[in-house]
């Protein structure tokens, strides 16, 4: 598994660098530094059509990842639940499919009330927010883990010490930048 989360995160570099050097080819950066969208802008300038298209994968790629944090929240609270460290109805899953409703429910509706009330630019820079502290949280935790010499479940893929100090330091840098941005 850790082989293919590398390599799936070197793919995905490269494209957003193919893309950057593409789109700085095509188009004046400074231009494209002033567009409200600029993968539109290019899209229009390479196909000469509207951008309907490329916003339309625009927004299925937006929901898709709103569903997916929806999902990873709901599993948070459910694991929480089966702890004792939340109340248990959020670990109450659904007989046939196995779902955890209320947790899901509780998230889902906190989403939709954030996406009603708060603007757009903020809740994605909140969401960056609360995305790089659980970095630092997760790679602090298996940094305690490894120091302590607690030894990984069987078959576990076991990673040297270093890899969640860098984890937690690289987030900790870009947490401390988007906080000194925004300040």
């Amino acid at each position: 598994m850790p082989r293919a989360i590398l390599i799936a995160t070197a793919v995905a570099t490269g494209l957003y660098i193919l893309l950057a050097l593409i789109a700085v080819l095509a188009i004046a950066p400074a231009e494209l530094a002033a567009s409200d969208a600029p993968l539109a802008l290019l899209y229009e300038r390479a196909t000469g059509k509207p951008a309907v298209f490329i916003s339309l994968i625009g927004v299925f790629a937006v929901v898709n990842g709103a569903l997916i944090q929806i999902i990873m929240a709901a599993r948070v609270l459910y694991g929480m639940s089966r702890e004792g460290w939340i109340p248990a109805p959020f670990g109450l899953v659904h007989r046939r499919t196995r779902t955890p409703l209320l947790a899901t429910g509780v998230v889902a509706g906190t989403v939709l009330v954030l996406a009603l009330a708060v603007l757009l630019i903020e809740l994605a820079r909140a969401t960056s927010f609360v995305i790089l502290l659980v970095f630092v949280l997760v790679n602090l935790a298996l940094l305690r883990l490894k120091l302590r010499g607690v030894a990984p479940p069987a078959g576990a893929w076991r990673c040297p010490v270093w890899v969640p100090a860098a984890g937690a330091a690289v987030s900790l840098v870009l947490l401390a930048a988007q906080i000194a941005a925004f300040v």
